[in-house]
């Protein structure tokens, strides 16, 4: 058996599920930066999507709305097969989440005469002009490179939060804490069963 590995090539702030779809059937969920896949050498055409189908109507329409990206691979049983993919649009990203941001700082604040007409006009206009591209390249929206290697590409680990962080650098403190607790908790017991009993025994 070959293995495919396959590594998002970017960081993704919201940690979306990529679907992995191998010759159109659904093999799997991706929700961490790489995935690694024991299948047979061969020919594949291989899927990465993301998003869903949003159901209109009572006959059971639907409206597509993923982005996905489609690339032929060769997997061999003589080397590492490796699948790298990434936003193809990236900058276009990065330009509406800053229209995003500024949108949402409007709300709250007031931009003054004639500035605010200048800012409407701009950031709908690239609101259109995105909602338009992403129509075009939905099919094609992640850039996917495909390449044998003669050594294992590098592992690519989840990013872990603060929280999961703050737990491992503060590992040995938090353990004397819950000791502590359980301690306590267990002499609180201890006291109100003999309280219990001496109150009985009276």
């Amino acid at each position: 058996m070959a293995e495919l590995i396959i590594t998002r090539k970017q960081k993704d702030y919201l940690k979306m599920p990529y679907q992995v779809i191998i010759n159109g059937r659904l093999v799997g969920i991706m929700r961490t930066p790489q995935a690694r896949l024991r299948m047979p050498a061969g020919c594949y055409m291989v899927t990465i999507r993301t998003g869903g189908f949003v159901p209109v109507g009572k006959k059971g329409k639907t409206i597509d709305m993923t982005l996905s990206s489609t690339e032929a691979i060769q997997i061999t049983d003589y080397a590492y097969n490796c699948l790298d993919f990434k936003d193809s649009g990236r900058w276009w990203d990065v330009v509406f989440t800053i229209d995003l941001v500024v949108w949402i700082v409007s709300l709250f604040l007031t931009i003054p005469h004639p500035w605010n007409i200048v800012y409407h006009v701009l950031s709908d206009g690239f609101f259109v002009a995105w909602l338009i591209r992403l129509f075009f390249v939905r099919k094609r929206y992640y850039a996917m490179k495909s390449y044998t290697a003669d050594t294992p590409p590098e592992e690519v680990k989840q990013r872990k939060s603060r929280l999961e962080r703050y737990m491992e650098e503060h590992r040995d403190e938090i353990m004397a804490r819950q000791q502590q607790l359980s301690e306590r908790q267990q002499e609180r017991t201890l006291n109100r069963q003999r309280r219990r009993y001496k109150r009985q025994a009276d």
